[in-house]
């Protein structure tokens, strides 16, 4: 059954000047299963093999009418194709035969002999000419392969076949290594120690086996090579193969490797506070010594899953009650953030624990990969607080500057413009504060409007806010307060302020104007119409408070 379905795949061109002839063995052929076209001379048998669709073997008489007889058809058709050629003849001479090995065809059958014998040959040359095929092809496939291959024997150990990858790389000729073996190009092995490989190969114990070791080139220069041994039939001997790979680009990349996770960690050994290289999922591939005091680990996680937040161990916990101050390099879980990871852009987050405050920073280092470390800059927002007090306090009384009461004035009326709310104003002034200056002193001056200002801290709400408008003069916001309170308060306050008795000065009074927000107040408008109030207080006698129930 193989045969006929090897047959019924093949086409066969004949190559027969006698049409007799070529009519019965198309015929023979037909009736077994062959596919045949045929050619009369060997020029046309040339044309057809160079077709798309050349025959599986070419059945050539050898004397042919034309110019070219069939050995000299044969000679252009094996040179241009990869084609079988069988040849027929009648003429067995010594000077045939030689012609006929001379072009390396698959056979000859002579004219006249059993159709079975042609049939016999034909298959035979097909099947050889497929199991030459296939043994080129794994020919090439070792001659080429880009790992170094090696055939010896196991017990004589002398090489067989070495490719070329394994000559180019040892730099040694075909020549010299058929006289060599495998310990010659091994420093680090001899026959004992390479036997113990071997023999469990040759028992049977193992298919392959694997090991590593360094490999010798001809001018002495050595690389590391990693072996795979397996043994295998060929002709009935055993034979093995070594597969080698040169380890070397491997060891250049595991030494680069090694290179830069030691350059990683004296970067980061370098940065006297924690730092962590991160990936994406916030896993710690790698971390400082000042890191592990925070008590993170490589292969952890110290982040969760809420922006800005953080929380404390344990442990620190423990130390904080026992101690009552907070550790240094205080541990916290927080994140910063996906969106911010998904940007590959350098961000920070601002941690505050126990007093301490952590400025930390994400920087990419490539793929996947990021630089994170934590500052504490505790010292560094005290300083930007004290800034921001300073910009919006008056330094004499520690209350608000005027820039920052017209600020917050300006969001009230919008407040009140959208909520419909209410809220008014104290404008107050100290009565003859210039007196005061002039028989006391300018320090006595400052005392005086130090007291003032804390007094009425002491006495107003935290939604409150009082400034110094100018030298003498403070003005009071009074957020979701009507003017009958406003005036309340204001008369609690003068009161309060005539009975305080200042070191060195003595007894002084204040004049009040109080004004309520109405519709269409701008900040200049309602100012003006406290300031207003104020100054009739002043003019009906001082240490009096002035204001106008409703809007007008």
């Amino acid at each position: 059954m193989h045969g006929e379905n090897l047959q019924k795949s093949k086409k066969i061109l004949l190559v027969e000047d006698s049409r007799l002839t070529a009519k019965v063995v198309e015929d023979f052929l037909h009736k077994n299963g062959y596919e045949t076209e045929t050619a009369v001379t060997g020029e046309e048998a040339v044309q057809k093999i160079s077709g798309c669709f050349p025959p599986d073997l070419v059945l050539m008489d050898i004397e042919l009418a034309g110019e070219s007889d069939g050995i000299d058809a044969a000679r252009r058709i094996i040179k241009s194709r990869d084609i079988p050629v069988v040849f027929l003849t009648a003429n067995t001479s010594g000077e045939i035969i030689d012609k006929i090995k001379e072009v390396k065809a698959y056979g000859f059958v002579l004219k006249g002999m059993d159709k079975a014998a042609l049939l016999s040959t034909v298959e035979m040359a097909l099947k050889l000419h497929e199991a030459n095929a296939y043994a080129r092809m794994f020919e090439r496939l070792f001659e080429n392969s880009l790992n170094e291959l090696y055939i010896f024997h196991p017990n004589s150990l002398k090489f067989v076949a070495v490719n070329r990858a394994a000559r180019k790389n040892l730099g040694y000729t075909i020549e010299e290594l058929s006289t060599m073996t495998p310990l010659d190009l091994k420093p680090e092995l001899d026959l004992r120690s390479f036997r113990k490989f071997l023999d469990p190969l040759v028992s049977g114990e193992h298919e392959q086996v694997l090991f590593n070791t360094v490999h010798r080139r001809k001018d002495g220069s050595r690389y590391p090579v990693e072996i795979n041994l397996q043994l295998f039939d060929y002709g009935g001997e055993k034979l093995c193969l070594a597969l080698v790979a040169d380890l070397t680009e491997r060891k250049q990349l595991e030494e680069e490797k090694r290179c830069k996770e030691e350059q990683c960690r004296l970067m980061l050994e370098g940065i006297p506070s924690p730092a962590w290289l991160v990936s994406r999922e916030r896993r710690i591939l790698a971390q400082n010594k000042a890191a592990e005091m925070v008590g993170t680990k490589v292969g952890g996680y110290c982040w969760g899953s809420i922006h800005g937040t953080a929380s404390l161990t344990d442990e620190y916990k423990i130390s904080l009650e026992k101690t009552g101050s907070p550790l240094p390099g205080t541990r916290c879980y927080f994140c910063c953030g996906d969106e911010a990871l998904d940007r590959n852009e350098p961000i920070n987050s601002e941690v505050e624990l126990a007093g301490t405050i952590w400025d930390t920073w994400w920087i990419p280092l490539g793929e996947g990969v990021y630089l994170h470390y934590a500052n504490d800059v505790t010292r560094y927002k005290k300083m930007e607080e004290e800034l921001r007090c300073l910009s919006v306090t008056d330094c004499l009384t520690n209350s608000y500057n005027r820039r920052y009461f017209v600020q917050k004035l300006e969001e009230e009326i919008e407040r009140a413009k959208r909520a419909g709310s209410k809220f008014s104003l104290i404008m107050l002034d100290i009565d003859r504060f210039k007196s005061i200056n002039d028989r006391f002193g300018h320090n006595a001056g400052d005392s005086v409007l130090k007291s003032m200002a804390e007094l009425i801290k002491n006495r107003i709400r935290k939604i409150d806010t009082l400034a110094r408008w100018g030298g003498e003069e403070f003005v009071i916001l009074l957020p979701d307060t009507t003017v009958k309170n406003a005036v309340r308060l204001a008369e609690e306050l003068r009161e309060s302020i005539s009975r305080m008795d200042i070191p060195g000065v003595g007894r002084v009074t204040a004049s009040f104007g109080v004004a309520g927000y109405c519709p269409g107040d701008t900040i200049d408008t309602l100012i003006q119409r406290a300031d207003n109030y104020m100054y009739e207080a002043k003019a009906a006698g001082r240490d009096s408070v002035r204001y106008m129930d409703e809007c007008e």
